[in-house]
């Protein structure tokens, strides 16, 4: 491509923007705390979120829910999800005394919650009940799911992407450009069958499968239909199911752009930061 043919302004302002959204440079138009310093915060407690709930300590991510985001603990929907894996987790340390935290949790938090928190909740407390007869290694168990570790990651990002949707806070523009790039080139290298010339980085920058759509809120699941050119425009550009993206375009009451946001995987890129920072220095 010719780079005559290249906008350096808008490429420029896009760098800007993340650098001040990461908090890479100080904002010096501006003497009050600015918006993109709200998000950078609020995306570090979603990532710290993540990271408790990725490593089945559902204690601590109740902990940071409690004090910065109270609003998911008032949604029984997404506080049962919670409180069963709490429940797992507890099961899965194997010793007694954590045995015995399980019963006091399910019978304190998880059952209360499941009568309320949707239809199915009490047939999946029930189900889960079946924790206590099988073992966490028998994979033909009919609770082989409950007990796989990847429950862990589909929480974290079920949680991530309603936090990212309450508290706005998302990764900037160019952030989520070059993501949506690299899945590109990741898609299209697979599929000639060829090795991607950086797959290394495709592999630290991008997650193996997206969040988890948003679920949304319960007076919203009679919305009217959504044009299906963006249904399938979002399915196809964050690899998500039909419904997946249906119920990302409910969440965000049919702003194409903001459901493309609620499913967006985060990723570093500092690297191309370098670039960009190389760029400058060949043009003085």
């Amino acid at each position: 491509m010719d780079s005559a043919h290249v906008n350096w302004e808008a490429l420029d302002a896009l760098i800007i923007d993340f650098a001040k959204s990461e908090n890479l440079i100080e904002d010096s138009c501006s003497s009050s705390p600015s918006l993109s310093s709200s998000s950078y915060h609020f995306r570090l407690i979603i990532r710290q979120i993540r990271q408790s709930l990725e490593a089945g300590n559902v204690d601590a991510a109740i902990d940071l829910f409690r004090r910065h985001a109270p609003f998911i603990l008032d949604d029984h929907r997404l506080l049962f999800r919670l409180q069963k894996q709490k429940f797992i987790e507890l099961l899965r340390r194997g010793t007694a005394e954590d045995r015995d935290s399980a019963i006091d949790c399910l019978r304190t938090s998880l059952a209360p919650c499941a009568l309320d928190a949707y239809p199915e909740a009490y047939e999946e407390f029930k189900h889960v009940l079946l924790a206590f007869v099988y073992d966490k290694d028998d994979q033909t168990s009919p609770v082989a799911n409950e007990w796989a570790e990847r429950r862990r990651f589909e929480i974290a990002g079920l949680m991530s992407s309603v936090l990212r949707v309450h508290l706005h806070a998302y990764d900037p523009v160019f952030s989520m450009t070059l993501r949506y790039l690299i899945s590109i080139h990741k898609v299209f290298f697979f599929r000639q069958g060829i090795v991607s010339p950086i797959s290394d980085l495709t592999k630290r920058l991008l997650l193996e499968e997206p969040d988890l759509p948003a679920a949304p809120p319960e007076s919203m699941y009679e919305a009217p239909p959504f044009d299906e050119n963006d249904i399938q425009a979002l399915a196809h550009a964050v690899e998500l199911t039909r419904q997946g993206a249906i119920d990302s375009l409910r969440f965000a009451k049919g702003d194409l752009f903001q459901a493309f946001q609620v499913v967006k995987t985060p990723f570093v890129i500092y690297y191309f930061l370098i670039l960009w920072y190389l760029k400058f220095s060949v043009q003085q």
